[in-house]
């Protein structure tokens, strides 16, 4: 009810006031980190997700947004996000959400190749993601196909101009187009 109304704080306090009781339930770990991700505080996020698989080291959706949170910071050890980023996607290989991270994942570890397949993939089931699309156009811009990049780029600015990545998204077309 507390997610439905947007009252983060309080969910935040509900999911604590179970985990104190009982403190196994991968879920209720996974939940607090989609809270705390809402939130925009990765860090607590990270921390519930890591405590889910804990507990449940196959949990697609907690190794998912863990490998994620993960590869969104260059500070971060891009193979231990790829190594969750693995674990998800032999959980749930058809989830476009895992496809993308998978993507990231590759397109980290400056394998531009898998990346674009991995994007390719997700966005068969999920056609008008943008963030998507950009990820897709960051891919070829680096496996150096920079006329498929800007098709990407400019379809996932004409989707959305609030997706995670857009001002990304617009200072790199413009870079591209530059060049």
């Amino acid at each position: 009810i507390y997610l439905s109304e947007k009252k983060l704080d309080n969910a935040i306090a509900q999911y604590e006031e179970t985990l104190k009781k009982k403190a196994d339930l991968p879920e209720s770990h996974l939940m607090l980190g989609i809270i705390y991700d809402l939130k925009k505080d990765y860090k607590n996020a990270m921390e519930s997700y890591r405590k889910a698989l804990e507990i449940n080291p196959k949990m697609a959706s907690a190794a998912n947004n863990l490998a994620y949170n993960l590869l969104r910071d260059d500070s971060n050890d891009v193979n231990e996000a790829f190594n969750y980023a693995k674990i998800a996607k032999e959980s749930s290989p058809d989830n476009p959400g895992i496809m993308d991270t998978m993507g990231l994942a590759y397109y980290k570890k400056e394998l531009y190749g898998n990346a674009v397949n991995e994007f390719l993939d997700s966005l068969q089931k999920l056609p008008e993601n943008a963030e998507i699309h950009y990820h897709l156009g960051m891919a070829y811009d680096k496996k150096g196909e920079p006329e498929k990049a800007i098709k990407q780029l400019e379809t996932a600015l004409e989707l959305s101009d609030t997706f995670e990545g857009n001002e990304e998204a617009v200072k790199l077309l413009a870079e591209i187009k530059n060049r």
